[in-house]
């Protein structure tokens, strides 16, 4: 689906943050806060209407991974239904869900950022990231050197 690295940095160029809430609005997004059941978040195209979900209870944190997970979905995977997919086809949603991961990570951490944290075992940039050791993994090997 393409280079989620670069496509993060052109939205941070384009948009002067990594704030996916401002991007999202700059962009003309819909973002509603609501309360989800079973779902932190979801992204919607419907009418031409960009619309992203983000459960109400969320921690700042969280709200701003979820956020940059949603917009991850709605520029990588604008055509796609997830929730149909998952509950009518026996097609895998996980590549998708790993992509827009990626994405978030490559929003919301700048190399420059990241840089001090190299010395560092991955478990333990996991937990300064407060993402999985998956996703800080494959953010550390992004790195440009």
């Amino acid at each position: 689906m393409g280079d989620t690295k670069a496509l993060a940095n052109r939205l941070v160029r384009r948009f002067g943050t990594r704030d996916p809430e401002k991007i999202i609005k700059s962009l003309d997004y819909i973002l509603i806060e609501a309360p989800l059941t079973g779902v932190r978040g979801c992204y919607q195209y419907l009418h031409r209407c960009h619309i992203i979900y983000v459960h109400n209870g969320l921690n700042e944190v969280d709200r701003r991974w979820v956020c940059a997970h949603e917009l991850g979905h709605s520029l990588l995977h604008k055509g796609l239904n997830r929730v149909f997919m998952d509950a009518c086809t026996v097609m895998p949603t996980g590549r998708y869900e790993q992509e827009a991961d990626r994405f978030a990570a490559d929003l919301l951490f700048d190399d420059a950022e990241l840089i001090a944290l190299t010395e560092y075992p991955i478990e333990t940039v996991a937990k300064c990231l407060g993402v999985s050791y998956d996703i800080a993994a494959y953010r550390m090997r992004s790195l440009k050197a």
